[in-house]
């Protein structure tokens, strides 16, 4: 109870989401962010096969 009397909703306080629209919004969260990482991930191995594409494999070379 709140200083007036009233009830007041403290499961969001006490770590559980209010309402069934909380979890999905968070699930819609959690959604977008794993999306979003997969992204980046997905970028940076393009980019590193790109790197390792333009750096020439020094085996190859003859040496001396």
């Amino acid at each position: 109870m709140d200083r007036a009397g009233d009830e007041v909703d403290t499961r969001a306080a006490a770590g559980h989401p209010a309402s069934r629209r909380d979890l999905t919004d968070l699930s819609a969260a959690a959604r977008d962010l794993d999306r979003r990482i997969d992204q980046h991930l997905e970028r940076l191995r393009r980019e590193r096969a790109q790197r390792a594409a333009d750096i020439p494999d020094q085996r190859l070379r003859p040496s001396g």
